[in-house]
């Protein structure tokens, strides 16, 4: 009983260590300060990863080798920690992981029907609003998902509803060419970054009509569009 029960302690202890190391509150700062030059993104993907194979590994253990050496209690926690506990930090590391993926361009170049757009966007000849803002920078990273999200948490989540939907049209090629943005552009999208600017204060149009603005009657986009190429030059920039 005493073997057993130190045995257990010992499982116990490296156990806590272990889901100390791969737990995600933790997981930027060990990316920072402790990984050699590895994103957060891939320190999470590999303590993911990690999680899984040590769950798998700590349940054959348990369950096939040192069984008979644990007594019942020890026994299921040890089940909880490899059927719920590591699986969760990989679950949860995954969802991270996923979530930031869907921010980047390269993710709506990937599983959306954006060729023309993401085309369009790279290309420093173009003068719609979309290359602008890549070509020079105006915004640094994530530029398709910083434009068409909302600020505030309901924004990001109707985001998210939004990429399932057009997964959902993508995979099953129910999409309507030429492809359409449904509803209307928010203004609160353009004056997050530029409202209050210099340059935006010094436009006598822009102090004129700025209720009209923030009350979305009337849209940014009215005098300075497009933001994409419109459907008769997409397939140059296919």
């Amino acid at each position: 009983m005493k073997k057993s029960l130190s045995f257990a302690r010992k499982v116990w202890l490296h156990g806590g260590v272990l889901l100390l190391l791969l737990s995600p509150w933790k997981t930027q700062a060990w990316a920072e300060d402790v990984q050699q030059g590895l994103s957060a993104a891939e320190f999470r993907r590999g303590a993911g990863i990690g999680a899984a194979l040590i769950a798998i590994v700590l349940l054959i253990l348990v369950e096939f080798v040192f069984r008979k050496k644990l007594s019942r209690g020890t026994y299921y926690l040890m089940l909880l920690i490899g059927l719920f506990l590591l699986p969760a930090l990989t679950l949860m590391n995954a969802t991270s992981l996923l979530f930031e993926e869907t921010e980047t361009v390269h993710s709506c170049a990937s599983c959306h029907t954006m060729t023309p757009f993401v085309n369009d966007l790279r290309n420093p000849q173009s003068t719609t609003l979309a290359a602008k803002h890549y070509t020079n920078k105006w915004i640094a990273d994530h530029q398709c998902y910083t434009c068409h999200t909302s600020y505030g948490v309901h924004g990001t989540l109707q985001a998210k509803l939004d990429g399932m939907r057009h997964w959902w049209r993508y995979v099953t090629g129910t999409w309507k060419e030429p492809i359409e943005y449904k509803g209307t552009y928010p203004n609160a999208n353009c004056l997050g970054c530029h409202g209050g600017t210099p340059k935006f204060v010094e436009q006598a149009i822009h102090q004129a009509q700025i209720e009209d603005l923030a009350a979305d009657r009337i849209s940014c986009l009215t005098c300075h569009g497009p933001p994409h190429p419109p459907p008769d030059a997409r397939a140059a920039a296919q």
